[in-house]
């Protein structure tokens, strides 16, 4: 299977999108946090040492809120400077986010979460060079 980042990061985002215009604010975070990951993982995939037989290495397949702390500022900083800027942010602002929560009732997801991560998986979209994402934000 080829992955395609920055196709599913821009995906992820539409929908997030439109499920937060349609108040669906848990469906919306999860997939901000989904644009977020796949919009940074477009990054090490173009770098060979983060790679293993042309994949991402193990340590690189994790999801937002594992892999911001996982990725070393110097192997992203040559290819995508913005986005080791953003690593620099501490707490991630993905440390509340978790996959699992997709399973959950959702009533801990306020707009204020959704916003958060709303505003967070922009500036990563943005600092990868994905269009679009900066202008709805």
């Amino acid at each position: 299977m080829a992955e395609a980042f920055e196709d599913a990061a821009f995906r992820h985002w539409k929908d997030a999108e439109f499920c937060k215009s349609d108040g669906r604010h848990p469906n919306a975070d999860q997939l901000y946090g989904f644009a977020a990951e796949c919009a940074f993982k477009s990054v090490p995939v173009k770098i060979p040492v983060c790679l293993t037989d042309e994949a991402l290495q193990e340590k690189y397949k994790k999801h937002i809120d594992e892999l911001w702390d996982v990725t070393p500022v110097q192997s992203v900083r040559e290819s995508a400077s913005a986005l080791a800027a953003l690593l620099h942010m501490s707490p991630s602002p993905f440390e509340d986010w978790r996959a699992a929560q997709r399973y959950e009732s959702g009533e801990a997801i306020t707009l204020a979460v959704v916003e958060k991560h709303r505003k967070a998986a922009s500036k990563v979209l943005g600092a990868v060079g994905l269009p679009g994402a900066r202008g709805g934000a």
